[in-house]
């Protein structure tokens, strides 16, 4: 697979799964990455490491608030402007809740889940296709999206409502987006991992529902095997690649299998 000239924008691409898919776009020789995060320190130290490895001038930062639309707006932007293009979306920014139910959960929590996980993919796919679709006749036309989902996107108890809720709508976001833009060569899809050792615990907010979150970890316990996430990384790039051409719309499990069960 390759992305052989390709510009690429990850949110949440300091850390984790993130970190991983620029790792694995550097790799397959993308043009140029956009490390698009809020955490501006992060992305920094992230940019200097992976840039030991690859050619000067392919990897760039930005400092994105995925849930404010201006911010969603600048970082499509910023990486025309520096690069001289967008080809592939990968929407990973997310956070995690407190494990409540709906008769437990804030509205501040349920509104900060779903402005990071849900509205921030709206907002960034938005921007994406404007670009994709405004490039004008005699370029290139189309472009890649790979949304980020969960195990959390088809179960029901494996998260917090707010959690379970914004990723199960991720997946119509995909579905619409792809149907919508097939025709114009713009595909979106979306890749459900399973528990992977990442950075996102560190969203977790304090006051948790011990009770509900003793039994996730019950039915944590029945996953085959935590999931890599450089191996997920190679799932990302594959669907991201015109080698994946034909797949638009899939939602792909990424779970060593658990959805099985």
């Amino acid at each position: 697979m390759s992305l052989q000239d390709k510009v690429v924008l990850v949110t949440g691409g300091a850390g984790g799964l993130g970190k991983a898919i620029v790792k694995a776009c550097l790799a397959n020789k993308a043009k140029g990455v956009v490390i698009a995060d809020i955490n501006e320190q992060l992305s920094k130290e992230t940019e200097t490491e992976l840039a030991n490895d690859s050619e000067s001038g392919r990897i760039a930062t930005f400092t994105l608030d995925v849930s404010n639309e201006s911010s969603c707006s600048a970082a499509v932007e910023f990486a025309v402007s520096h690069f001289a293009r967008l080809d592939v979306l990968i929407n990973n920014a997310g956070v995690v809740d407190g494990f409540h139910s709906a008769a437990t959960c804030e509205k501040d929590e349920w509104d900060r889940v779903m402005g990071i996980n849900l509205t921030g993919p709206y907002l960034m796919t938005k921007f994406a296709v404007q670009h994709f679709l405004n490039r004008g006749e005699g370029t290139d036309t189309g472009g890649s999206i790979v949304n980020i989902g969960s195990a959390a996107s088809q179960r029901g108890a494996v998260a917090g409502v707010a959690y379970t809720t914004s990723k199960h709508s991720l997946v119509g976001l995909t579905k619409n987006t792809a149907a919508a833009h097939a025709k114009q060569g713009i595909r979106t899809n979306i890749v459900l991992p399973g528990g992977m050792l990442t950075n996102i615990a560190n969203s977790m907010p304090k006051n948790l529902d011990m009770e509900k979150l003793a039994v996730v970890q019950q039915i944590n316990a029945l996953q085959p095997g935590l999931v890599e996430v450089d191996e997920l990384a190679k799932t990302v790039v594959h669907l991201a690649s015109d080698e994946s051409r034909a797949i638009n719309g899939a939602v792909v499990n990424g779970d060593n299998g658990w959805n099985a069960f």
